[in-house]
């Protein structure tokens, strides 16, 4: 279709949607429409260019990894300045049109890209009253021309000017709504232009409408560029997005040297998948594995899983039943993709993660492990929270549990030892909030076993073994004291035969995973009478004295638990020198009282451990 043939087109749509003016039925409907518009405008408050981002990401088809988006800021065009977002991609067909048009309606497939909702465009009406598009052609979109669907809006003085002698042209034209009838624009601006010989196909341009919608804008761009969790993590269909602000030396409207960039920021994204040993998760549960480079933003593993369609559609089916979702839903068409994600290298104290729906929610949204997580959630209208009870988000936050404990399995094969921190944290859940209840039900789909008999649990194992054989359930391990102990340490422990927690996991991890054993009854910390047993099957293994010397060495390093001792058969030095065939003297025997180990703290673990529940 040429572009003249467009552009009759939307004069004709444009027309007849301002026709309905003229009925008093669809002039009430109007008005409602208008003061949604701009309520549903006040609720995406501060999330606007997230909104646009999110669309210039969801008109990349879903297999492309090169996609890109620009954000440029340029100050000096017009009274307030100009933002323009431009995006590769899939250039605006007619469908795309008509639903921008519309509002609560949306061109996209559920479940397919970030938004559905079809009301986050008009989150631009509170930094724009006159938004623009300019798109390729979508039959041949390879060109540099913008020659497809390129339009603008209806304004109040266009609704005022079609109802020319109507008596209350006026008042109509003053409760008209926004964003709902298409208008053609002729020509395409000079800047709109550069950015389509680069290569982008559709090009949204914003005229603000105050120095507080520049404001606005400036923030949010510098929130962009500088997030405190990684904006393109889960955009897999981009390579790149600028963001870019600009003053103008020159003429206005022109993108070329005589613009002073004040500031450019590239936020780029490249992934490579690898292959992982898919009967490692058990019951084949299936995930994919990627590392995900961010540029100066970090690197990350990221881990990929999805719920079959037959278990997404009998939730959604509830959910529908309940009120809880809309219809539409029922039209999600694929599987649903879970992803979590973990920085490499794994940092020495682990981190909150965040929530995500493609992009980064709440800051009060965290995850409940030291990673992130993204998932087609059921969202508040913003995007920026979620009801934690709605029956989706109930299944995709399982499907999240078993994603962690299939790629934790995973990880538990790889030989570099890096991978043992990033498969203790994907387990490593918020005791709280019912966390063990959903890893219990997840071990059961993935491992088909309690959790409490899954190795989750790094240990000491020797050197040169198999990685499958370091880790232990929480059942069968113990965890060892993390102070500074000079003789019963963790490394004497595994050398008596005792199954012992691996310290270079770092304590914080262990402590972590420590919580969440306690929350399933199977503590690792050993009571005080396991505890005497340990130490003593570690001092039988201790080097004696010399004949003749007094054994002070060793009294001194197993000083300790006195209570614990008190009534056995024999105090730790005897017990090792009779294991040896030495005497030994009472006299050295050490003091209830005193401190041991060799370090003030008595003992390494003070709760006392008990069986895990069948």
């Amino acid at each position: 279709m040429a572009r003249n043939a467009r552009a009759e087109q939307l004069r004709e749509y444009g027309r007849s949607v301002l026709e309905g003016a003229r009925s008093e039925q669809v002039l009430r409907m109007a008005r409602q429409v208008n003061s949604v518009s701009y309520t549903s405008a006040r609720e995406y408050a501060g999330r606007s260019l997230f909104e646009l981002l999110q669309n210039g990401y969801d008109a990349h088809p879903r297999d492309r990894r090169d996609g890109r988006v620009h954000v440029l800021l340029d100050e000096a065009e017009g009274e307030w300045g100009t933002l323009y977002v431009a995006n590769g991609g899939t250039p605006f067909t007619w469908r795309n049109v008509e639903r921008i048009c519309e509002l609560a309606q949306s061109s996209k497939e559920v479940g397919e890209g970030i938004g559905n909702k079809g009301v986050g465009f008009r989150s631009i009406l509170l930094i724009s009253e006159a938004p623009e598009i300019y798109s390729a052609d979508p039959d041949s979109p390879l060109g540099p021309e913008l020659d497809g669907y390129c339009f603008r809006f209806a304004q109040k003085v266009d609704v005022e000017e079609f109802l020319a002698g109507e008596n209350n042209a006026h008042e109509v034209a003053a409760t008209y709504p926004p964003l709902q009838a298409p208008l053609p624009l002729d020509d395409v601006p000079a800047t709109c232009r550069q950015l389509a010989a680069r290569g982008y196909v559709t090009i949204v341009r914003l005229p603000l409408l105050s120095e507080a919608a520049r404001a606005e804008v400036r923030l949010r761009m510098g929130e962009l560029a500088e997030a405190k969790v990684p904006v393109m993590l889960f955009l897999d269909r981009l390579a790149g997005l600028t963001l870019e602000r600009r003053a103008v030396d020159g003429e206005a409207g022109e993108l070329d040297d005589r613009h002073e960039t004040l500031e450019r920021h590239e936020l780029t994204r490249s992934e490579e998948r690898f292959a992982v040993a898919q009967d490692a998760t058990g019951h084949g549960f299936p995930v994919s594995c990627a590392t995900v480079d961010l540029g100066p933003s970090g690197t990350f593993l990221v881990v990929q899983g999805t719920v079959e369609k037959e278990r997404l559609n009998s939730t959604l089916a509830e959910a529908v039943g309940a009120g809880l979702l809309d219809d539409t839903w029922q039209e999600w068409k694929r599987s649903a993709v879970v992803e979590v994600a973990l920085p490499l290298p794994a940092p020495r104290r682990p981190r909150r993660g965040q929530i995500y729906t493609f992009l980064p929610m709440g800051e009060d949204q965290a995850a409940p492990f030291p990673g992130h997580v993204n998932a087609p959630f059921f969202t508040k209208f913003d995007r920026t929270g979620l009801p934690s009870d709605n029956p989706l988000n109930v299944l995709l936050f399982d499907a999240v549990a078993e994603i962690c404990l299939a790629a934790a399995a995973v990880l538990r094969t790889v030989p570099e030892p890096s991978m043992r921190q990033q498969a203790v944290d994907l387990v490593s859940w918020e005791s709280e909030k019912g966390s063990a209840g959903r890893l219990r039900a997840a071990a059961l789909r993935v491992h088909g076993s309690e959790l409490a008999d899954v190795p989750l649990v790094p240990v000491l194992a020797a050197d040169g073994a198999v990685p499958e054989t370091s880790w232990a359930p929480p059942r069968g391990a113990v965890l060892w004291s993390d102070l500074d102990l000079t003789v019963l340490t963790a490394h004497r422990a595994h050398e008596a035969g005792i199954v012992v927690a691996d310290p270079e996991i770092g304590g914080d991890r262990l402590k972590r995973l420590a919580a969440l054993c306690k929350a399933l009854a199977c503590p690792w910390e050993p009571g005080p009478e396991m505890l005497a047993e340990y130490v003593e099957r570690i001092v039988a293994g201790l080097p004696l004295p010399r004949p003749g010397e007094p054994p002070q060495a060793v009294e001194r390093a197993v000083r300790g638990p006195g209570r614990a001792f008190r009534g056995r058969r024999a105090r730790p030095a005897r017990q090792a020198a009779a294991a040896r065939g030495r005497p030994h003297t009472a006299a050295h025997q050490p003091s209830p009282r005193q401190g041991g180990y060799g370090h003030k703290h008595a003992y390494p673990g003070q709760a006392e451990r008990s069986e895990c529940p069948p």
